[in-house]
């Protein structure tokens, strides 16, 4: 990555304490519990990425709500397994708990993960449905997941309940000069039509965006200006600030949050 002002405030490494050591932290932790609690796996569409990992309460009774969740990575890195980790508190709660995945740029582009995700979440909830049932469905995700998830839930394929958005990427316009586009490829135009900030929002089911102390400012404002166009259009949303976390060790404490 150059050294610029425009990647420097794109960049969530930048302002993270020491973002190896919690996605290596993070990444264990889900290694940890899946020997622990053997997850349903399954594969959706030719793209290997496009998998997820299912993971179902042991000791509480079906229908169970569901917590469909979409990793980040900025749409180039990572896979389903960087979330497994969170599962741990959702099953503590009661609820079932999908890690999904999707393919990655430059050889997927982001409207094709849109549509992975929207068979993944699919995907999710009929097995969940076939080992007992679904209650509810939440839909998450984490930065370049956010994204997705905005649009999984706009595209009303699938009855979302609640959406959570965390640390997102909310007007992909700004990063068409930045590192972040090298594998994206995207043009200004592209750009703004992926943008949820400048969607078509009516109908997104109540929405809870995340954001952390730490995250970039930008990062942030986006946050801002986002839920301000989200009340714009009526739709039921809360901010979420979490104090003393960065882009990435935010997630550490998601589970804790009420959905």
């Amino acid at each position: 990555m150059a050294v610029t002002p425009q990647n420097l405030a794109y960049s969530p490494s930048h302002y993270a304490q020491d973002f190896k050591a919690t996605l290596t932290r993070q990444a264990a932790l889900g290694v940890d519990l899946v020997a622990r609690h053997q997850p349903i796996t399954l594969s959706y569409g030719e793209e290997p990425a496009a998998r997820l990992n299912l993971f179902i309460p042991k000791n509480t009774a079906a229908p169970w709500p569901l917590m469909v969740f979409i990793h980040g990575g900025y749409w180039q890195e990572l896979d389903n397994t960087a979330t497994d980790f969170l599962a741990e508190r959702y099953l503590a709660r009661g609820m079932a708990f999908a890690s999904l995945g999707y393919g990655l740029a430059p050889k997927t582009s982001i409207v094709s993960m849109v549509n992975q995700c929207i068979q993944g979440t699919r995907a999710a909830c009929n097995a969940l449905v076939n080992n007992g049932g679904v209650a509810s469905i939440v839909l998450g995700g984490h930065s370049a997941g956010a994204q997705l998830a905005y649009w999984v839930a706009a595209s009303g394929e699938i009855p979302i309940d609640k959406l959570i958005l965390v640390s997102g990427i909310y007007d992909l316009t700004p990063l068409v000069d930045t590192y972040v586009n090298e594998a994206l490829e995207l043009n200004p135009t592209q750009a703004r039509a992926l943008s949820p900030k400048f969607a078509n929002i009516n109908g997104l089911p109540p929405c809870k965006v995340v954001i952390a102390e730490n995250d970039p400012p930008t990062f942030r404002q986006q946050a801002l200006d986002f839920i301000a166009a989200l009340k714009a259009t009526d739709v039921q949303v809360a901010l979420v600030d979490i104090a003393n976390r960065d882009h990435f060790d935010v997630l550490d404490v998601l589970g804790a949050l009420k959905s």
